[in-house]
């Protein structure tokens, strides 16, 4: 493997040449376990599922010629009751089936994706598209914001990385457009996370040094991909209350129709 700089794998110049490969199968996804914006067994929480060998659940998940869709509503199941929001989102898992656990502050990992952002929610047209995420929360997220007029689907809005849980941010791109493919690499070494970003069709590109904060850390980091929108509704798809939702207080034009969704179609992914 290549490396640049201090150490880190980065974009520009070791970084997967996915335009090269086939489009990503559930197949390819061994290291990964699904959370879903549905729960279909009743228990309250979101599914989840661990050996995505095959698997589909359309609209939420499935492969498509382009490759894997992932689509998560304002109203859907949520992990636990303390979060507004659903998802459709990849975890980070070992090569054993564990839940994946590296330190920080002293491990390097890298995520690299192509990915494009088809969709988004129109109230709030915000979404999360990759983590590295603690015990207890985002040490780094790569992030969509739409426009206040947003229509959800040919909108222009910003990517940022947010960092050390939102404390630190910086926009990657200021024009990006939904339906614009992106290759995104994050790589952590030691605490300090390089980020390169490259637009495939504007060419807008940037790379950028986040250093996480050792007091904002509990316990050990992983990878997270997929969708993860920060906009919900205050009835949710199984016509029950989204408290937590509700509590955010904002005004009401803010808030989505639970049907209201965002999608990403992710093309390649690689995790060293």
């Amino acid at each position: 493997m290549r490396r640049c700089g201090l150490g880190i794998l980065l974009l520009g110049c070791a970084a997967p040449v996915f335009a090269q490969n086939a489009p990503l199968s559930a197949s390819g996804l061994s290291r990964w376990k699904l959370s879903l914006p549905v729960d279909a067994n009743g228990d309250g929480k979101a599914d989840e599922v661990a050996n995505l060998r095959g698997y589909a659940n359309p609209p939420w998940f499935h492969a498509t010629p382009e490759g894997l869709i992932f689509r998560a509503h304002a109203g859907g199941a949520r992990t636990s009751g303390s979060t507004a929001y659903a998802r459709s989102e990849l975890r980070e898992m070992t090569a054993a089936g564990r839940p994946a656990a590296w330190d920080c502050l002293q491990d390097t990992r890298s995520l690299s994706l192509e990915q494009t952002l088809l969709a988004t929610t129109t109230a709030k047209p915000e979404v999360t598209l990759g983590q590295i995420h603690d015990a207890r929360s985002d040490n780094l997220m790569l992030k969509y914001s739409g426009p206040a007029d947003a229509n959800g689907r040919t909108d222009s809005g910003r990517i940022e990385l947010l960092w050390n849980d939102a404390a630190q941010r910086e926009v990657l791109d200021a024009a990006y457009t939904l339906g614009q493919p992106m290759r995104v690499t994050i790589a952590a070494d030691h605490g300090t996370v390089r980020v390169a970003y490259r637009n495939l069709v504007s060419g807008a590109e940037k790379q950028l040094a986040a250093h996480l904060a050792p007091a904002g850390i509990a316990g050990a980091c992983y990878f997270k991909a997929g969708v993860y929108i920060q906009a919900c509704s205050k009835l949710g798809s199984d016509g029950l209350p989204n408290v937590v939702c509700a509590k955010k207080g904002w005004a009401e034009a803010r808030y989505d129709a639970p049907e209201a969704y965002a999608e990403v179609l992710i093309r390649q992914i690689d995790l060293n």
